[in-house]
């Protein structure tokens, strides 16, 4: 037998809309993908209207980019559950289906590839993932394992690490665990046992049953059923964790002081977004020291594992920017933006002007975070009197009366963060270029 018969066959299957990162992690991940063994065909599907780079992105790492118009709910869940039907027939050799998804409407097709005996991988946010699919994978990943993004302490002063002992840690993270099983719950999904395991890795990177002197996750688990923290119901595989309806003190206590530092946490980085200048790891671990975060107290040994942990609760986001130095920027949540945008939009928009779509959001998220700025900001652009006189002299020197949502946001936040405006209109004219709109600056 060749080593091409013997490794795995894998076949992709990618519900973009439910699951998607940056470039650099779909990069990574598919990478990763490859080397576990050979893949047979790969697949994204969404509606890829709006998201053209993207699409060309995804094409030239190797996908076949399928195009679902949403004109109904879940058409693209459709369309790649019927691919992956058809796939089972054509090509019979996948010994593996990659399934990029957290979405529960999967479940039984993804039951139909197991019943044949096939690996199931699993991709997902643990926290949005319907708990049937990680208890039919063979295999799962959580999709920011592949952010190649490392925080390490430039000196090992400046991020010093709090030695505590076992019963202290294991009072800490039975805290944590019922945090994990309420951030699954308030997500709207079933806080399963197994699926709780991967929340807990995904909101506190340091955590490990063993140092904490149990030998499986399951004995953790009765562990803190025992002590209270958890009640479990159900039979496995489909057991699910239960946070009591009344806690102690001390464990009300600790949820308290969690939630407010991570509070103080987004505090802090939005002023530094305010200030003009973004913080970069030293800089904020000086600022939480000096201002009396003791990040210890809620569990974290180090500031890179707070953050990290704020990084998947989607309240920061670390990447790299102006000279590519990493910094720690604030991270909008798609439904605040909503929420902003059906408080203001009639009020700096114009009365005819809907709220933008779920697409629209999205990208607007994307800007505030790639400009380095934050919703607050965004909106005192767009109230800002010398701003909007400079966008509307662009539309006059341009013959056209409004601009969508989006490019007029966009259009206020670049001129806010100081760009020209013949450096303005070339990002804004790159989104308008669908629609065939191509704006000029005044002579």
């Amino acid at each position: 037998m060749s080593d091409a018969d013997s490794r795995n066959h894998l076949s992709i299957f990618w519900d973009f809309e439910n699951v998607h990162e940056d470039f650099g992690t779909h990069r990574e991940m598919t990478e990763r993908i490859r080397d576990a063994g050979a893949v047979i065909r790969a697949y994204a599907f969404a509606d890829w209207t709006n998201r053209r780079q993207m699409a060309e992105e995804l094409h030239s790492l190797g996908y076949d980019i399928i195009h679902v118009p949403d004109s109904r709910d879940n058409a693209a869940d459709y369309k790649m559950a019927t691919y992956i039907m058809n796939h089972m027939v054509h090509y019979p050799e996948t010994t593996c289906y990659v399934m990029i998804t957290g979405d529960g409407d999967f479940k039984l097709i993804a039951g139909a590839i197991r019943q044949r005996g096939l690996g199931l991988w699993i991709i997902s946010n643990p926290i949005i993932t319907a708990s049937e699919l990680t208890n039919l994978a063979t295999k799962y990943s959580d999709i920011k394992s592949f952010r190649r993004i490392a925080l390490d302490c430039p000196d090992v002063g400046d991020c010093p690490e709090r030695v505590r002992s076992i019963s202290e840690m294991r009072r800490i993270m039975g805290g944590k665990l019922q945090d994990a099983v309420q951030t699954i719950a308030e997500a709207g999904n079933k806080p399963g046992i197994g699926n709780v395991k991967y929340v807990m890795a995904s909101l506190n990177p340091s955590f490990n049953e063993r140092e904490l002197g149990f030998l499986s996750w399951n004995e953790f688990i009765g562990w803190a059923e025992s002590e209270g923290y958890i009640v479990r119901e159900g039979e496995l595989p489909g057991t699910l964790l239960k946070v009591p309806d009344t806690l102690s003190d001390e464990m009300s206590k600790l949820s308290k002081e969690n939630r407010e530092a991570f509070d103080f946490l987004i505090q802090v980085v939005e002023e530094g977004i305010d200030k003009g200048s973004p913080f970069t790891l030293p800089k904020l671990n000086d600022e939480l020291l000096e201002r009396g975060l003791d990040i210890s107290e809620v569990g974290f040994s180090n500031l890179p594992d707070f953050v990290f942990s704020a990084e998947s609760r989607s309240l920061v986001r670390v990447m790299p920017y102006g000279d590519e130095e990493l910094v720690v920027l604030p991270y909008c949540r798609v439904d605040r933006i909503r929420e902003w945008f059906e408080k203001n939009v009639k009020r700096l928009f114009g009365e005819s002007v809907n709220v933008p779509k779920e697409i629209f959001l999205e990208k607007i998220r994307n800007m505030i975070l790639e400009n380095g700025s934050t919703l607050p900001q965004m909106e005192t652009y767009l109230q800002d009197e010398k701003i909007r006189q400079e966008y509307q002299s662009i539309l006059d020197a341009s013959d056209v009366p409004f601009l969508p949502p989006y490019q007029m946001t966009l259009t206020h936040l670049l001129l806010g963060k100081g760009f020209n405006c013949q450096d303005t209109l070339i990002k804004v004219n790159e989104e308008l270029s669908p629609l065939g709109i191509t704006m000029k600056c005044p002579s």
